[in-house]
């Protein structure tokens, strides 16, 4: 899916690139392009299975990719090195692949060249007992046992494994003077852990008490009921060293160009792709003992760490490796690596996500494989993981496939054909119980059983919406309304735009009343952004673009101030709290909140939260006031408050209150106040909450409901919920699409919320009330999108004028209702949330 002159080059130059790679036919030009995922791994391992039966049932379609190393899969490791290389070179245009995780690994699998700083640890607490050097079991007495975990990981079985240290007279960690011990058990009144000593190749330490700390290292897993607890890897770019010098991503860049190197036991794969490769992490990096996750100074300095350990492996592994990183983690990718234009390119485990099989998230997955198409390293090698699961209730860590229909799995691979994805998939279509895994018939033009069957496009994805009259009129229209939050100035027939607030915020603005008709709006947006400072230039920037008629006030600044005292930051250990819930439901209402409670533990007073926001004309701040459970019996009232201050650039000025109300209600009350006083400026809302003036905090527990701010006299039920989706941001030009369900209001303000506070130029920006219908057309077939809740109607004669096309010939166990071998006319509708892949009708020109 691409846009304008320069995205259709550099998908050419994609194509023509790809031949440097090796004549790989995964890379060929003839679409579905189409892989074996991990189901080649396990045969292998399985009695009583022939390689010659494996590598038949492997070879239908144009690769495979799975486990070859017992760093997180136990038992991997002992024929599937060779059985992989053997198929490699039986199949040599075949790609083969090694699936690593790239975030964790077993610590049993070959750890020894890796030292107690290689990896990363929860928040760190005193030893207060001395402990021996014994190889028996010991309990050892320390200041807080709150964040150690029995029973944990994901089937609820584990035990977390720790780290004993010394501590250096600069209060670090001593990672010379460290024991690997693993939880037995803890006590919680004593405040005491019991665990076995000398684990992962150390030696039980002796340990002074008040000179020497624990930590619970960050795990993930065990990803498998056979296998074991995974330590996180320390990227971060200020990772502490071994005695040679060397860093975790060094070492990790050694294990895989020693594995991948001559005579490496992976010498023959053409790559690999790191499963769960994040751009942030969360705890201790830097072994002060204390929650960094990774960021020094402002700084995430795991993200700049990860694209450096990126950047060293190319260097090794040269570029004829396919190398490649998750691309879907966390809301919208976000947590997601970012090492562009060193990677080849992305999986999306689950497309768009691994739960939406409703396709909320329709835009973010388009724009997430259309930005890496246009941005990876050539050549570029992006691919979905097709797979949906749900949870079984019950069964900890134990997931299902969701009953969905054939369209919606035909929508999947029709994005894969409009972004140029790989496709390969964990959820199979029906097959014959005994037989080989199951060959989706879109792939194979059903009982045709032919790969590569639409041949190649003949042009770039087409959205239809991009057709239909532009609702925003010309950028001097929309200049004019964009929102006091920044500041816009004309450069070349450009618009650029800069942040107002501090660097900590981001870039964010708002264009005002953008008038709608019907329910769907689909957004076109092209921009570039300065590289943030302190970044690598490879690291682009995460953006939302949105939409709402009602604008979300959420936090900008939280606090607390206890009485006689000056507002600060919540202190741990305060009991004040601002949390944000995305439903909290009180009788049968369920809104999104932020719970909160004023300080009791360490005094009494208030908390509060600020949102800065732009007002626009004829606007109300609406809220919701709410109460726990059990507060009407325990509670005498908290007492909240609305306060308003102008805001110039990031400094308020005085503060104005407009509304105040004690409630102990279990129930959600509707409160409103205008704003018309501050109409066309930027403002900062202060939300307080006090205990009162008796100080009396028993069950305070008190909820901020809804938050937003509405145009006066609209009802709550022509308002459009805010809704939003992503795309990446660097100092290219580069078009992405947002598409918008369930428009309800008449006027819309278009929001954007970009990550760091530098310049962004916008080239153009349309919107178009009209569904995200999509179609591409190939030399033999066409393939056809409706991503909407309606049906829509495609005018085939003139999206494609002098040729006819029919529906393949479904095999039995598949749609044959949708598939029926039978012609379409020169008009065909789709139901919601429907994909279609279509045959040209040779008999027509």
């Amino acid at each position: 899916m691409n846009f304008g002159k320069q995205a259709i080059a550099l998908v050419v130059f994609t194509l023509v690139s790809a031949s440097y790679a090796g004549d790989l036919q995964i890379y060929g030009s003839e679409y579905p392009r189409v892989f074996f995922f991990r189901g080649s791994e396990g045969g292998p391992s399985r009695k009583g299975i022939a390689y010659e039966q494996w590598a038949a049932e492997f070879s239908r379609l144009s690769g495979i990719m799975g486990k070859c190393l017992d760093e997180e899969v136990l038992g991997r490791e002992a024929r599937n090195p060779e059985w992989f290389s053997r198929f490699k070179r039986e199949h040599p245009r075949q790609v083969v692949l090694l699936h690593f995780n790239g975030n964790a690994r077993d610590p049993r699998y070959h750890a020894e060249k890796y030292f107690p700083g290689h990896w990363i640890y929860r928040k760190a607490t005193r030893i207060l007992g001395d402990v021996p050097a014994t190889s028996e079991e010991t309990v050892i007495r320390v200041e807080d046992v709150g964040d150690f975990r029995v029973n944990t990981g994901r089937y609820r079985t584990s035990n977390d494994d720790i780290a004993l240290f010394g501590v250096t007279a600069d209060g670090k960690h001593d990672w010379n003077y460290c024991e690997q011990v693993q939880l037995v058990s803890m006590d919680s009144k004593a405040n005491t852990i019991r665990v076995k000593r000398g684990c992962y190749g150390t030696k039980p330490l002796a340990f002074k008490a008040g000179k020497a700390r624990a930590a619970a290292h960050c795990v993930e897993g065990p990803w498998g009921k056979n296998n074991n607890l995974m330590w996180y890897y320390n990227f971060s770019a200020h990772c502490p060293k071994d005695a040679e010098g060397k860093t975790c991503a060094d070492r990790l860049v050694d294990d895989l160009a020693a594995w991948f190197g001559k005579g490496g036991k992976l010498e023959a794969f053409d790559g690999l792709e790191f499963d769960v490769m994040f751009h942030e992490t969360h705890g201790d990096t830097d072994g002060d003992g204390e929650t960094d996750n990774g960021v020094i100074g402002g700084v995430n300095q795991y993200g700049i760490g990860v694209i450096g350990f990126a950047r060293q492996l190319r260097s090794r592994l040269g570029p004829n490796r396919i190398i490649q990183g998750d691309g879907a983690l966390g809301p919208g990718g976000r947590r997601s690596q970012r090492a562009f234009g060193i990677l080849n390119g992305i999986e999306s485990e689950g497309w768009p996500n691994l739960n939406d099989w409703h396709f909320v998230d329709w835009s973010g997955g388009l724009n997430r494989h259309a930005f890496w198409q246009a941005n990876a390293f050539k050549p570029a090698f992006n691919y979905i993981n097709h797979k949906w699961t749900e949870a079984i209730p019950g069964k900890p860590g134990e997931h299902k496939n969701p009953e969905v229909p054939f369209a919606r799995h035909r929508l999947v691979f029709a994005a894969g054909q409009f972004t140029d994805a790989m496709i390969c998939y964990s959820f199979p279509p029906p097959a014959p119980r005994k037989g080989p895994i199951g060959i989706w018939d879109e792939f194979v033009c059903g009982t045709a059983n032919k790969l590569g069957w639409l041949g190649k496009p003949e042009g770039d994805a087409v959205h239809l919406a991009a057709a239909t009259p532009n609702c925003l009129g010309g950028m001097d229209a929309w200049a004019k309304r964009i929102s006091a939050g920044a500041t816009a100035r004309t450069a070349d027939g450009k618009l650029v735009i800069s942040s107002t607030g501090p660097a900590d915020q981001g870039l964010s603005f708002s264009i005002h009343d953008v008038p709608v008709t019907g329910e769907d709006i689909t957004v076109f947006v092209t921009m570039k952004g300065a590289p943030r400072n302190g970044y690598p230039v490879e690291m682009a920037r995460f953006a939302e673009i949105g939409v709402t008629s009602g604008v979300m006030c959420r936090p900008d600044v939280t606090g607390m101030a206890l009485r006689c005292s000056g507002e600060l930051p919540i202190a741990p250990g305060s009991g004040a709290r601002v949390n944000y819930r995305a439903s909290e439901k009180i009788g049968d209402k369920a809104i999104p909140a932020y719970a909160i409670h004023p300080p009791f533990q360490s005094g009494k007073g208030y908390v509060f939260w600020c949102s800065d926001v732009d007002v626009p004309p004829n606007a109300e701040l609406r809220f919701h006031l709410g109460m726990a459970e059990k507060s009407p019996q325990r509670s005498d009232g908290v007492w909240f408050s609305v306060l308003v201050a102008p805001l110039a650039g990031a400094t308020p000025g005085t503060f104005s209150r407009v509304f105040e109300e004690s409630t102990k209600a279990h129930q959600w009350l509707p409160r409103s106040v205008s704003l018309a006083k501050w109409a066309g400026q930027r403002i900062r809302l202060k939300f307080v909450a006090d205990c009162g003036p008796k100080d009396n905090t028993v069950t305070d527990q008190g909820f901020w409901g809804d938050v937003k701010i509405a145009r006066a006299g609209v009802a709550e039920d022509a308002l459009t919920k805010p809704k939003s989706h992503m795309t990446w941001v660097n100092d290219r030009f580069f078009t992405s699409a947002f598409y918008f369900r369930d428009v309800r209001s008449q006027h819309l303000d278009l929001t954007f919320r970009i990550e760091g506070n530098e310049p962004v130029t916008i080239q153009r920006i349309t919107a178009h009330a009209h569904p995200d219908a999509m179609y591409r057309i190939f030399e033999n077939g066409l393939v056809l999108a409706n991503p909407s809740h309606a049906p829509y109607t495609f005018d085939l004669a003139k999206l494609s004028p002098g040729r006819t096309y029919r529906r393949m010939q479904a095999t039995p166990l598949q749609d044959t209702a949708a598939n029926n071998g039978e012609n379409v006319g020169a008009q065909l509708t789709l139901g919601p949330l429907e994909g279609l892949f279509l045959k040209r009708d040779r008999g027509a020109k």
